[in-house]
């Protein structure tokens, strides 16, 4: 208790006394760090401080280069009852200003609010979470946001229904007032709400996923009910790095292509190619006219296949329906995934997302993807296509180093490209998490290439 009263007390310090000059991605490990506050009482607590300092050089000639710094305190309540019943409750303090390339009318911030308020069941097969949360919509690359409504995934047998509704503002949007995580640089878009409602109503979403596994057999019946059948990193835990973490962005550690789910000693009675499973996408964006003048609507499908030498593939498309605005994104993801007899891992991912126009200079734009594909800019939905590479390694031993190279490129409009260097590690039993980024960025958009280095420091008790 003493331990995290002092941590707490440093953090609101480094906070109060540092000048904050870029608000931080929110990733974060509170959830890996939910203990309760006395033995058998069932409320769990937990306290996290980040800080990131960094530098940018200019790209613009009359411009100097510029310094990143940042800061943030979140703290978590989780309330458990009825043994599958909970009540989560995470909320914090963030204090952030823009980098010095950005427009004034969106230089900072200082924001205390709620991250999170909901209610969630767990069950066997069914899981629920109701009020504020975070949430995906499977493995879709259309929902990774905050939003106030209900979430709900259903197990039958060899089918999983996922359902997601809600509706999004810019108080909580993860691009929004608190965890604005695409104010960090804002070198090209610095105000990315424009399009995120005031109000609850007024930019809305709706969909479900029905996914098919195609060779599921019955499980035998056995006493041991401590597996999830919707798996160790699943979106409805408390809070963990799954949403900040996932395929796309910062080599997330519980993502599709991670250890647990291909790596070779799985993969080794199917040598040739298997389909994994089958996913079917509804889905629809709705609200306010001054917001979402056109309906938007989606479907698609995506297939994950195992193939030859452990390597494991996404593909599949989805078409928005939206008027003089329609068009279809097709993905191409495969990764591979390879545990080493001294216990370390690596991971080479390689990722396409191209996209058709089927009216003239349609724009592809659901408004809840939140990709960030890189460090710096950040590219989303309206910037396909895009390519991406990555190689992750995973030293042996307790302090559980990595060291990661990704490159992401846009095909079309600005051609920007960006090169990321990161190393990390953790201390201190997991509490102390440090990542070292170094990035490089060329873009069309810009009037020359430009460095940026950053050191992000996470303590979590």
């Amino acid at each position: 208790m003493k331990l995290r009263i002092l941590t707490l007390t440093i953090g609101l310090f480094f906070l109060i006394n540092n000048k904050v000059e870029a608000q931080m991605d929110c990733r974060s490990m509170l959830g890996a760090h939910l203990t309760p506050f006395a033995k058998d009482f069932p409320v769990l607590w937990a306290v996290e401080g980040t800080m990131a300092p960094g530098m940018m050089t200019s790209p613009f000639p009359t411009m100097e280069n510029t310094q990143l710094n940042g800061g943030m305190i979140l703290g978590a309540l989780d309330f458990q009852f009825k043994g599958k019943n909970h009540i989560y409750i995470e909320g914090g303090y963030k204090n952030w200003k823009n980098s010095e390339f950005v427009n004034d009318t969106m230089s900072g911030s200082r924001h205390t609010g709620i991250r999170q308020l909901f209610y969630s069941y767990s069950g066997d097969n069914t899981k629920i979470k109701l009020g504020l949360h975070e949430t995906r919509l499977g493995d879709f690359f259309l929902i990774d946001e905050r939003m106030v409504g209900a979430s709900l995934d259903q197990n039958i047998g060899a089918f999983d229904l996922n359902v997601r509704l809600g509706s999004v503002n810019k108080n909580f949007a993860r691009m929004g007032k608190f965890c604005a995580n695409r104010h960090l640089y804002g070198m090209l878009n610095p105000d990315y709400t424009e399009k995120i409602g005031e109000k609850l109503g007024e930019t809305n979403l709706a969909g479900f996923v029905i996914n098919w596994d195609p060779h599921y057999s019955k499980p035998v019946e056995s006493t041991d009910t401590g597996d999830d059948e919707f798996g160790e990193t699943d979106e409805f835990e408390s809070t963990d790095e799954f949403h900040e973490n996932h395929d796309f962005n910062e080599f997330g550690e519980s993502d599709e292509f991670s250890e647990e789910n291909n790596d070779e000693s799985k993969t080794k009675s199917n040598p040739l190619f298997v389909v994994k499973n089958v996913g079917l996408i509804f889905y629809d964006e709705f609200g306010s006219d001054k917001y979402i003048p056109d309906n938007k609507f989606y479907t698609g499908a995506l297939i994950d296949i195992n193939m030859p030498l452990g390597f494991i593939m996404q593909t599949g498309g989805v078409f928005q329906f939206m008027n003089h605005n329609d068009a279809f994104v097709y993905i191409a993801k495969i990764a591979r995934s390879k545990t080493w007899d001294n216990a370390s891992n690596t991971k080479l991912s390689a990722a396409y997302i191209g996209k058709l126009n089927i009216d003239d200079n349609a724009i592809f734009q659901p408004l809840f993807s939140n990709l960030f594909i890189g460090e710096v800019m950040r590219m989303d939905a309206p910037d396909f296509p895009i390519w991406q590479v990555a190689l992750k390694h995973r030293f042996p031993g307790k302090m559980k180093i990595h060291i990661a190279v990704k490159a992401v490129g846009q095909i079309e409009m600005a051609k920007t490209n960006e090169q990321d260097l990161e190393i990390g590690m953790r201390v201190f039993n997991n509490h102390l998490k440090v990542t070292g980024i170094l990035s490089h960025v060329s873009s069309n958009a810009l009037p020359d290439d430009f460095m940026m280095a950053r050191l992000e420091m996470r303590l979590a008790f």
